[in-house]
């Protein structure tokens, strides 16, 4: 039996990643701390806290890939976001599982050609 992707995040990035998942039938659990999420039928969703250690281990648990799909509140990114990163990688490299930062492309600013 192939091991679990757990995708932290339920909004869009994470639901994408998740359809594309079950295409390949790969077995999938999501997670977001109300443990509410409209998701198809065999995939699995979890109640986590993603800031909380023990949480973040408890839903990887079993995990092969670890996708971190979470982001708070754009407002809130500068006091929030470094510690639920770090908290995911640390609860992934505990599980012994890939980690794959869904990211944005912010960072760069206006371009003028590809990135």
């Amino acid at each position: 039996m192939a091991k679990t992707h757990v995708i932290f995040g339920t909004g869009p990035l994470g639901q994408s990643v998740m359809r594309e998942l079950v295409k390949r039938g790969q077995p999938v659990r999501m997670v977001n701390r109300r443990g509410v999420a409209k998701v198809p039928d065999g995939v699995e969703i979890v109640k986590a806290d993603g800031n909380d250690l023990e949480s973040a281990q408890s839903a990887i648990g079993g995990a092969a890939v670890v996708y971190q799909c979470a982001m708070p509140p754009y407002q809130k990114w500068v006091d929030e976001f470094p510690r639920l990163h770090s908290t995911l990688l640390e609860a992934t490299a505990a599980a012994g599982a890939t980690f794959i930062f869904g990211d944005n492309l912010y960072m760069y600013g206006p371009v003028d050609g590809p990135i």
